[in-house]
């Protein structure tokens, strides 16, 4: 077994509750709530409907259930029907600059916590191990700078994760971990063009690779034991990398550094979508004559760095656009997931404003992040009047935190009606005592549409 893989098992086989501090544990309820939230606002996306019609032509004798329809599935397409629901609206937490969304994962514990008897403990503790493992993965390289898609780190640390659930020994672990990436490195092209669903379900895929890699080594199946390390690994893949320390002995856990999105759009458009905004009441978009938008190398590279951002023919192109979503924020005073209607998407004064929007690289700005998600916009008028709007933290980032409440209100504005209020305050309720929770699948009853 090589270095790595061993370090990550170690780590992921020795976390146990006791080693949770109050602050990780309460990171772990926020971000459940909010990605709960995500999954029913994109409940009827076209694309989470056809996961659950694909999951729903299949039983098994250890079932799990997907969110809303409690309808059961293999736990490895009940995962991924979760996944594509709770990943589609491009609203579930994020890294911050190109390393993607470390929630995606929870499609994968879900379904495991539903299949597999669990207590709320043991849930939580395999959440904030995974957390660590995508967050760290992410911290140690950048895959997508190498021509790879993000959910090469959720497919491992998920897959780590429901190892825990499953309760396997290190041996079985090491090669789930393994038999979790050996088939799995996802391309990036996922990300470029004209993007299509596949864009808002390659999470989803990921989440259900890590159950099915998992179902594969309780069973027996072995895998490379130089997947990290061994001549055609993962570091010939990306490159080579140390991982970096992991939480404990004093350093704090990394779930809490996932920031939480406000607007459904890639995690770069929530800095310029804000401050379009800001001056919105300033400017009317009729008496426009340029925007300029200055942004870091990733988001401009991510948003912009592409002619189909400018003429965008998807919901997927459109919510990681930032001309798109700047022009919508000032010309309809908010960014939600109707913003991404075929007729909002295709609306000739929205595509008329795009068209006076430039955003440039800048370097100076490269020198700020990671910490900072800054965006630097001027608004030329054609009185030649100019408005200046500048934002360094959006609202969830870590530095501006959203608070419970505003994660609460998320989950019920993101309902539309699936469930009762009746129904909302109870699975609240239920994710507020995650920890106290002696079965798992009470939060997945919770669910429940009606």
């Amino acid at each position: 077994m090589d270095a790595t893989l061993r370090k990550i098992t170690d780590f992921s086989l020795q976390l146990g509750y006791h080693d949770l501090p109050p602050v990780a544990i309460h990171a772990c309820k926020r971000r459940i709530i909010d990605t709960l939230a995500c999954a029913l606002g994109a409940f009827d996306a076209e694309p989470s409907r056809i996961a659950r019609v694909i999951a729903g032509r299949v039983s098994s004798k250890t079932p799990a259930r997907m969110l809303g329809t409690l309808e059961q599935s293999s736990p490895e397409l009940a995962a991924f029907a979760n996944g594509v629901m709770i990943r589609y609206l491009d609203l579930n937490d994020a890294t911050g600059t190109g390393g993607g969304h470390p929630s995606d994962m929870f499609g994968a514990l879900l379904a495991a916590a539903d299949s597999t008897p669990t207590d709320g403990k043991t849930f939580i503790t395999a959440a904030v191990t995974a957390y660590e493992l995508y967050l760290g993965f992410y911290a140690a390289i950048q895959v997508r700078n190498r021509g790879w898609d993000h959910v090469v780190y959720t497919v491992l640390a998920a897959a780590a994760a429901v190892a825990k659930i499953m309760k396997l020994g290190h041996p079985a672990m090491a090669h789930a971990l393994s038999l979790a990436l050996t088939p799995n490195m996802a391309l990036g092209v996922a990300r470029r063009g004209q993007l299509s669903m596949w864009k808002g379900c390659a999470g989803g895929n990921a989440a259900r690779n890590a159950v099915f890699a998992t179902q594969l080594a309780a069973e027996g199946m072995t895998s490379p034991e130089s997947v990290f390390e061994g001549d055609n690994g993962v570091c010939n893949a990306v490159g080579k990398f140390d991982w970096p320390p992991f939480a404990g002995q004093g350093r704090p856990f990394r779930i809490a550094d996932s920031q939480i999105k406000i607007y459904p759009c890639v995690y770069p458009g929530q800095s310029p979508v804000e401050a379009a905004l800001a001056v919105r009441s300033q400017v009317a978009p009729d008496e426009i004559e340029a925007i300029v938008v200055r942004t870091y190398l990733n988001a401009w590279w991510e948003s912009a760095s592409e002619p189909v951002m400018w003429a965008p023919e998807t919901r997927e192109t459109a919510d990681h656009s930032i001309p798109f979503l700047v022009c919508a924020a000032l010309i309809d005073g908010t960014i939600e997931a109707a913003t991404f209607a075929p007729e909002r998407i295709a609306d000739p004064r929205l595509r008329a404003l795009m068209q006076k929007v430039q955003v440039i690289h800048d370097p100076e700005l490269d020198k700020l992040q990671p910490s900072v998600d800054p965006c630097r916009m001027e608004i030329t008028l054609k009185n030649g009047t100019k408005k200046l709007s500048n934002v360094d933290y959006p609202k969830g980032h870590v530095r501006n935190p959203a608070s419970d409440q505003d994660i609460e209100n998320k989950l019920t504005r993101m309902n539309n009606g699936l469930l009762s209020p009746g129904r909302v305050s109870g699975l609240l309720d239920v994710c507020w005592r995650l920890d106290e929770l002696g079965d798992m699948r009470e939060l997945i009853s919770a669910t429940r549409a009606g």
